[in-house]
């Protein structure tokens, strides 16, 4: 069981002339294989919940569990896969030296074949090509191989497609549908999009700003596999307005 769970947790920096609260009283629980998207007005906590699952933060107040473990023993047991918004490539290595990077620090067995991996991102043929070489859209496929080359069980994702224009990102959400259904991790996406938040989550969570607060859980009864014309359909406009009059009050401002 890879379920991510998350009892009452908060998250509080000291800066030099003030203590600020990001997360307050943050009630989660995620089950094993799900995925869900992170949405809300920007600075509301979703990266640092984000970190504090990945064992890069550590809460101020509250638990985490990654399955039966805290996030530090899941991260020594190569559990955690992240995906940043800046793809963060090496540019003096090529695609499987990038891919095959993580299981080179961790020193342990590759668990995945890596020339599968790359493969399975959709890049056979471009083992050997440098980053330079790649668009922004192959790039971001190079950092989710590397991202599972040690097989984890959850897998976190900071707007991956943040910086892609638009037709490149719905190719690139089919193929993380794609490649998350394969692996069958625990997937949270943190976007600012709520079409693409609809689109590829089974639960849309809602943060409130100052402090990061769960404000609304919204579930997507939609079928899988998602298909790009579901997102004409009446069902998923529906979706989305729900989403967005959960982020905005009635005068139009964030809420």
């Amino acid at each position: 069981m890879t379920e991510i769970i998350l009892r009452n947790v908060a998250k509080r920096f000291l800066l030099p002339d003030r203590e600020v609260s990001a997360l307050e009283g943050i009630e989660l629980t995620l089950p094993t294989g799900s995925f869900t998207a992170l949405i809300g007005p920007s600075g509301c906590g979703k990266s640092t919940l984000l970190r504090l699952v990945a064992d890069v933060l550590r809460p101020s107040e509250g638990e985490i569990r990654i399955g039966a473990n805290a996030p530090s023993v899941a991260r020594r047991k190569h559990e955690i896969g992240f995906v940043f918004q800046e793809a963060s490539l090496l540019p003096w290595r090529n695609v499987l030296g990038n891919v095959c990077l993580p299981i080179e620090v961790a020193r342990v067995p590759a668990t995945r074949d890596p020339k599968a991996l790359v493969h399975m991102v959709g890049l056979a043929g471009f083992e050997e090509a440098r980053p330079a070489q790649l668009s922004g859209g192959m790039q971001q496929r190079v950092a989710i191989a590397r991202a599972l080359a040690l097989d984890p069980k959850v897998l976190l994702m900071d707007e991956p497609f943040g910086a892609l224009d638009e037709i490149t990102r719905q190719r690139m959400n089919l193929e993380l549908l794609r490649i998350w259904k394969s692996t069958g991790t625990t997937a949270v996406l943190v976007t600012h999009s709520i079409s693409e938040a609809v689109f590829m989550a089974d639960t849309v969570l809602v943060l409130s700003a100052n402090p990061g607060r769960i404000a609304h859980r919204i579930e997507v009864d939609m079928p899988r596999p998602r298909r790009l014309e579901m997102m004409r359909q009446l069902a998923f406009n529906a979706l989305e307005n729900e989403v967005r009059a959960a982020l905005f009050d009635d005068s139009g401002a964030v809420a």
